[in-house]
């Protein structure tokens, strides 16, 4: 097997991503996934139990119907960060654990897994190019809360 990865993230680009994830995470849990869209590229995939979006413009959409929906809290809490260049590719994988209050209990975590990611830099900033969310628990309950989403639902 052919190893084309190269470890070999700077520190600086290793901040920015770490920015840029902790940015995401911090708008969808603050009420803010009306502006989510910006820290993607024009082209960005997401793929994740909410389905696949692809283009700023299908994220746009999503998270301005997010945001509409009030009465949802959640926070997510990340670690194990790991970032790579393969294939000349800045690629992330970032373990997660999502909470919410519309859970049977609010302090079992909703979904535990990692988001696979791509990275892409735009006019100088780091952004997301493609970005899946993988859940390795909570599988069930996550896809029951993005059909709750789909329906707009408050909880």
């Amino acid at each position: 097997m052919t190893d084309n990865t190269d470890y070999g993230v700077d520190h600086e680009t290793r901040v920015a991503i770490e920015q840029l994830v902790a940015e995401l995470l911090w708008r969808l849990d603050h009420d803010r996934a009306d502006t989510s869209w910006e820290l993607y590229t024009e082209d960005a995939v997401s793929v994740g139990p909410l389905g696949t979006m692809v283009g700023r413009d299908a994220i746009k959409a999503w998270g301005q119907k997010r945001a509409a929906q009030t009465g949802i809290v959640g926070r997510h809490f990340i670690g194990g960060i790991r970032l790579a260049w393969i294939d000349g590719v800045l690629t992330g994988t970032v373990a997660y654990c999502t909470f919410r209050d519309s859970s049977a209990d609010p302090l079992v975590p909703a979904s535990v897994g990692e988001f696979r990611e791509q990275y892409r830099q735009v006019d100088g900033r780091w952004r997301f190019a493609r970005r899946e969310i993988v859940p390795v628990f909570g599988g069930a309950n996550a896809a029951a809360h993005a059909a709750r989403l789909a329906e707009g639902a408050a909880s």
